[in-house]
């Protein structure tokens, strides 16, 4: 473990040729730049890599790939380019992806089953373009997906609204349109953290699929072209004194032809023109 140790230069090329029994690598908070060693091609034994928070700026290393048991990669806030390699769903173990705040390009992998555990996959702060895979909706486990400030676009795919277990979803700052489903889809169930603002949503915004959600923590709605209202119950949540339970963001475009709103922080043409918290 070498983590926040202020260490600068690159990771020698020959490293881990010989490494047989090393399950961690923990080199997050540095000063590293460069790229990541082919060397590790193929291995079986690496299950955690935290290379986070450095200054790596090749392509993203498609070694990754070809790790069969890594269960954790954490690339995230580095100057990776390039894509992310399709053959990344061929990794059944892994469960947490993060490449937030990078450069990188390209589409997001489509060849997802039911064999895969993914339960946190982050890509936030990228390039990424084109549609949402609809075979993401096949990893059931998914918790978390963050895909906000990429240049996505298309409808969220129907087969998202069939995730049981999904419990923040945040695709803001991306081009994307299309219709939340009204009736009572299971993704609605768990659903902690819905974030979809600047975007081109549009329709009624089902607010009654939240009524009894035990903890909504964050609705930010604003910059789309919805419309509704948001109940009493609704605006009663945002009370300081629920803790736990607290809506703590909520926000929306407020108007008679917009959403109908007395708690919201409300915004008009992408402005913020009343803040529900001052």
């Amino acid at each position: 473990e070498i983590q926040r140790d202020y260490v600068f230069g690159t990771i020698p090329k020959s490293i881990g040729t010989s490494w047989t029994k090393v399950h961690t690598i923990l080199l997050g908070d540095n000063f590293l730049y460069g790229g990541f060693p082919e060397t590790f091609e193929n291995n079986n034994i690496l299950g955690t890599i935290f290379i986070d928070q450095n200054k790596f700026n090749s392509t993203f290393p498609n070694v990754v790939a070809t790790m069969k048991n890594l269960e954790w990669l954490d690339a995230a806030e580095n100057q990776f380019s390039g894509t992310m390699p399709p053959t990344i769903t061929d990794l059944k173990s892994l469960r947490i992806l993060n490449v937030n705040n990078n450069s990188m390009t390209g589409y997001l992998p489509d060849s997802w089953d039911e064999n895969n555990l993914i339960e946190d996959f982050e890509v936030e702060d990228n390039n990424f373009k084109g549609k949402l895979p609809p075979s993401l909706a096949k990893a059931r486990f998914l918790k978390d997906f963050r895909a906000s400030r990429n240049q996505l676009s298309g409808e969220i795919p129907e087969g998202y609204y069939q995730w049981e277990n999904l419990e923040e979803l945040y695709l803001d700052g991306n081009d994307m349109v299309g219709e939340l489903p009204q009736s009572a889809v299971p993704f609605y169930s768990g659903l902690q953290e819905l974030s979809i603002h600047s975007n081109g949503f549009s329709g009624r915004f089902p607010v009654e699929h939240f009524e009894d959600t035990f903890r909504i923590k964050v609705l930010s709605l604003h910059q789309n072209q919805l419309t509704g209202f948001i109940t009493p119950s609704i605006c009663a949540r945002r009370d300081s004194s629920r803790s736990y339970t607290q809506l703590v963001t909520l926000t929306a475009d407020c108007g008679d032809d917009k959403i109908k709103c007395d708690c919201c922080t409300c915004y008009e043409n992408g402005e913020l023109i009343e803040d529900a918290g001052s």
